[in-house]
């Protein structure tokens, strides 16, 4: 399997321009829509969602919870977020170009997806849509095959 590149670092420096800034957009047009306070990108939940997607890109495959890894939970923990309620989603999709527009039109897609579930299946929307979480944590990957493996971390 080809090695997996980050793509995108954590948006935490306000580059309006990237893939994870296109995502958290995505999640708080839809969260404005519901008349719901945006969510607020946190470096704790980045580190522990790009921890997450590199694992999934690196072999694990699509999965909450690989193989030797903690659960979300704890990988949050782990990043020092304090919380009483977490949540993850997690996508892939591709294959796609190796350039920023080709990985964010990805990734918002695969948001899009999250946002259009019906219940009882729509995990993903409970959780862009919450109002138990503030925060979010977006990470992607894409590996050399041209899949963007997608982590969304989710606190309070």
């Amino acid at each position: 399997m080809p090695a997996a590149v980050p793509v995108v670092a954590p948006a935490a420096s306000g580059d309006g321009d990237g893939a994870v800034q296109a995502v958290l957009d995505r999640i708080n047009q839809a969260r404005a829509a519901q008349g719901l306070a945006p969510y607020t990108l946190d470096p704790a939940l980045n580190s522990s969602a790009a921890l997450h997607s590199r694992t999934m890109s690196a072999g694990c495959g699509l999965s909450h919870q690989c193989p030797g890894e903690p659960d979300v939970g704890q990988r949050e923990k782990a990043q020092g977020v304090q919380w009483s309620s977490a949540g993850e989603n997690i996508g892939e999709g591709g294959p796609v170009a190796a350039n920023t527009t080709a990985e964010a039109t990805q990734a918002v897609s695969l948001t899009q997806s999250m946002l259009d579930e019906k219940p009882p299946n729509d995990g993903h929307r409970r959780n862009i849509l919450s109002t138990a979480f503030t925060h979010v944590g977006i990470a992607l990957v894409r590996d050399g095959s041209g899949t963007v493996w997608m982590t969304q971390d989710f606190s309070n």
